[in-house]
This record gives C-alpha cells, sequence and structure tokens, in this order.
C-alpha cells in the first residue's frame, strides 16, 4: 500500500499547484479587468466633473451680471418701458410684428 501512495502523492501535488496557479491567474485576470472598468468611472466621472464645473461658473458668471447697472437698466427698458427724463418714447401702433 505504501507503493500506491508514493506514485499517487506527487501526481496529486502536481494537479493541486497546477489548480491553484489557474486560480490565481483567474484572480489577477478579474482583478485586473475590475481595474480596468474602474479607471474609465474615473475617467468619465472626471470628464463628467468638469463639464458640470464649467456650467457652474458660467451660471456664476451670469448671476454676478444681473446684479450689474448694465443688466438691470436693459430689462427695466425691455420688459418695463422704462426710459430716462431727457428721451422721448416713440411707439408704433397698427403695425403687427410681419409689418403693414
Amino acid at each position: 500500500m505504501s507503493h500506491y501512495f508514493q506514485t499517487v502523492r506527487p501526481r496529486f501535488w502536481a494537479f493541486f499547484f497546477a489548480g491553484l496557479i489557474c486560480a490565481l491567474i483567474a484572480l489577477y485576470a478579474a482583478q485586473q479587468s475590475y481595474i480596468r472598468r474602474q479607471e474609465e468611472t474615473i475617467a468619465s466621472l472626471s470628464a463628467e466633473y468638469t463639464a458640470l464645473q464649467q456650467a457652474s461658473s458660467a451660471l456664476e458668471e451670469k448671476i454676478d451680471y444681473t446684479y450689474t447697472d448694465e443688466y438691470i437698466e436693459r430689462e427695466a427698458r425691455g420688459k418695463l418701458g422704462l426710459i430716462y427724463e431727457d428721451e422721448t418714447l416713440y411707439q408704433a401702433s397698427g403695425v403687427g410684428a410681419d409689418g403693414p
């Protein structure tokens, strides 16, 4: 019986280590795939973040512009029809958007 264990034992360890090496290679490949996907996600989120930062700064500039005298005057003239004391307002009547 001892002869049987001597012939089986080296084969068992060879298969065991071969299986272990295959499992480690598969684990390594899975981890590399996971890392690659995470890097792609980070890149896309970074691009989205940059775009959102640009949109945010554009909105901040627009908000800052709404506090300027130029904007307030433009809106008062356009929406409310306000004029200065020395100006004369001319309005056309009977004329549509397409003309007479």
